[in-house]
């Protein structure tokens, strides 16, 4: 994946009616050219507080509190999630400016969390007042029967597919205006790019390291890695290593690509060497490991205030399915022979005597 590319997420949250809590969010990111899902997440969401409900019990489309309850995911729990999904991309959704924009702004002002920040956010609401006078009323419900384009559950994953296709509607209309006018526009400004092993030219890597004059900006270099359909060779062990906070320190290996390994081996001797000028004499571990038939890496998993690994599972369609992350499912997800397409970045380290640099997965994607 090029995440460099301009990227459109549609969003939806549902509430009880006598609350703004949310009770459930949906989200799908969508290839701006071809208007294609690519990348789905849904979960029910628990509130903070069992009035939150309000006189909530059940609706005629399935979604009980009962099971919200059973389910006991807190928006905290999927707040990383929520919050790498939606940061630097375009935004859409059906009244999304003065609902669901609100909504989520609350929920992590909440949990006292950095709040995603849209490229751009476009009202399918707005957009279709041109057909005001051909419809009762501008509710999605309304105008995806007035299109024939299904209809609306209010439940979170289906509503933003709905509103996909009422999209595709309005852009008929609107592609060679406004909607590609904010592309043009917006096109330099996505999110951050992942780029393959064989994109960091040996002079670009001496280029980033050699402008640094201290220890504390060469752990500033970032180098976001993509590789795909890596083997995994050792799953996640058995919990044994834990966090200064009470967190579980999780890793798996897999193979190292003939482009990785030369890297990666370009990378260890000029942060080493930085190392070296800068007076830390630990002992160094390569980042690549030699000592079996082929050479191979250790990925870590991440779960802090700050960051969490993104999980997704790959369906047969093609499409990627973000999972809810769950520590305790990591290790059967992960195991000797799966495959995965995984996006990671360097991290040097010197702690208690040893020294080298860390791949930290920032996204990993598991085959079918």
């Amino acid at each position: 994946m090029d995440s460099s590319r301009l990227e459109v997420v549609i969003f939806d949250v549902e509430t009880p009616k006598e609350t703004q809590a949310i009770i459930e969010f949906g989200a799908i990111i969508v290839c701006p050219q071809t208007l294609v899902e690519k990348e789905y997440f849904s979960s029910l969401v628990l509130p903070r507080h069992d009035c939150e409900f309000g006189g909530f019990k059940k609706r005629r489309n399935g979604l009980r509190r009962e099971d919200i309850i059973s389910s006991n995911i807190s928006f905290s729990d999927i707040a990383h999630t929520v919050y790498d999904m939606l940061n630097g991309r375009i935004w859409v959704g059906h009244n999304i400016k003065d609902f669901d924009c609100g909504i989520v702004e609350d929920a992590f002002h909440e949990i006292q969390r950095p709040l995603p920040e849209p490229l751009d956010v476009i009202d399918t609401l707005e957009l279709c007042e041109m057909f005001r006078g051909e419809v009762d009323n501008l509710k999605m419900a309304t105008l995806a029967k007035y299109f024939g384009l299904g209809e609306q559950t209010h439940r979170s994953l289906d509503d933003v597919r709905l509103n996909l296709r009422l999209f595709r509607r309005c852009v008929e209309v609107f592609y060679q205006t406004e909607f590609s006018n904010l592309l043009s526009a917006a096109n330099n400004n996505g999110v951050p790019r992942f780029l393959d092993p064989g994109e960091y030219p040996i002079h670009t890597l001496r280029a980033r390291y050699d402008s640094c004059d201290s220890l504390g900006q060469v752990g500033d270099v970032y180098l976001p890695v993509s590789c795909a359909s890596l083997n995994v060779r050792w799953g996640i062990e058995p919990i044994r290593f834990w966090d200064n906070y009470g967190r579980p320190k999780l890793s798996f290996v897999v193979n190292a690509p003939g482009s990785l390994s030369t890297m990666l081996d370009e990378c260890d001797r000029m942060v080493q060497g930085l190392f070296r000028r800068f007076g830390i004499n630990s002992k160094w571990t390569n980042v690549v490991d030699r000592r079996r038939n082929s050479p191979e890496v250790r990925l870590r998993i991440t779960n802090t205030a700050n960051e969490q690994t993104i999980v997704c599972k790959r369906t047969d369609s093609g499409k990627r399915k973000r999972l809810v992350f769950d520590e305790s499912k990591l290790g059967t997800l992960i195991t000797p022979g799966t495959q995965l397409d995984a996006y990671f970045y360097l991290e040097p380290y010197d702690y208690q005597g040893s020294a080298g640099i860390r791949l930290v997965a920032h996204k990993l994607v598991i085959h079918p």
